[in-house]
């Protein structure tokens, strides 16, 4: 069998699509938004006879001594997606794959498996679990359990509020400043550049795994949801809402409304996404829609260059934070409260 990285445009469209399978986040639209962040999409690609059998997609970024690899990017899930002819040699292909990514030399490799394509951690990496809640929307009565967001739904259905498809034509800028109010609320810049944004509405009129609803009152923007269908799953991944529409209640009814609708069509279980450290409130609300906490393994390898690349990020972290909350006690700094919900 033959081992090595093949950028993404190297490979057959029809070949990713047969080892993707149901994962959104293995697929050739999903891995190609990253070169917006000037990544490099591909997958460490096993050929037996010249034909592709198994893939552990992903992203690099930066070259040389400080590339790193992420299966998947942004903390989306990745792992090692196998043709079923070689489903039963999973546990040797994984461990000859993942010994050639370790010989790489990348500075940083971590692979979030959520789907457990990996029986334990490779030679050389070590283990963090990360946790979300899968909750079961597939009854046609379903229903969050907590009542107060029951009530805070029903109180929404009677708000005039207008949800549509996401089109970035007329959208984008009510979106951008969704997104950038709440990043400094939270005391950090933009996620993801615009040119990020403008590649997955491209992506979202092309495939629809990506959900991405609008929400307005009077004309005025209220909210924002970015939401995947992942293998069977809604999967929550980003929202923003301007908080002086917070009596609106819009985050719980749009998320209610994707639930019903989706269950519809089949997509069973709503993933509502893991939650920071630390972050307890975050933690409680997702908690309010029920659901088991489920946790996954997140497998990380770090060489030498990576632990200093990992300490001035900490730091550059650090810095912004402290200066963002010391110019909102100060007054310098107001933004306008749309926030993540």
């Amino acid at each position: 069998m033959r081992i090595g990285f093949r950028p993404l445009a190297g490979i057959p469209a029809t070949d990713v699509a047969r080892l993707a399978g149901t994962s959104f986040f293995a697929s050739a639209g999903f891995l190609s938004l990253w070169t917006a962040h000037a990544g490099n999409p591909g997958a460490w690609l096993v050929e037996d006879g010249g034909r592709p059998v198994a893939m552990l997609p992903g992203v690099e970024y930066g070259a040389g001594a400080i590339a790193r690899f992420a299966s998947g990017p942004d903390d989306c899930y990745g792992g090692l997606r196998l043709d079923p002819t070689v489903e039963e040699d999973r546990t040797g292909i994984a461990a000859a794959v993942f010994e050639q990514v370790a010989q790489h030399g990348y500075a940083k490799i971590w692979v979030f498996d959520f789907h457990r394509t990996l029986s334990a951690a490779p030679a050389g990496f070590t283990t963090t679990v990360a946790e979300t809640r899968l909750v079961d929307i597939s009854a046609p009565d379903w229903t969050p359990p907590d009542r107060a967001l029951l009530t805070q739904i029903r109180h929404a259905e009677r708000a005039d509020l207008r949800i549509e498809r996401f089109d970035w034509d007329r959208h984008a800028g009510g979106f951008l400043a969704l997104a950038r109010g709440t990043a400094a609320w939270q005391g950090h810049r933009l996620r993801h550049a615009q040119g990020f944004y403008r590649a997955l509405a491209a992506l979202a009129e092309r495939d629809d795994r990506v959900v991405w609803c609008w929400c307005e009152h009077h004309g005025r923007p209220v909210a924002s949801h970015i939401y995947f269908v992942e293998s069977g799953m809604l999967q929550a991944w980003q929202s923003h809402h301007d908080r002086r529409f917070a009596a609106l209640h819009a985050n719980p009814y749009i998320r209610f409304q994707l639930c019903r609708e989706y269950a519809r069509r089949g997509v069973g279980r709503l993933n509502v996404g893991s939650t920071p450290t630390g972050a307890v409130g975050l933690a409680a609300y997702k908690a309010r829609w029920g659901g088991d906490l489920v946790r996954y393994p997140a497998y990380v390898r770090i060489g030498p260059l990576g632990r200093v690349a990992n300490a001035l990020a900490a730091t550059r972290r650090r810095a912004a934070v402290v200066v963002a909350r010391s110019r909102r006690v100060l007054g310098f700094s107001r933004p306008a409260s749309p926030g993540r919900g």
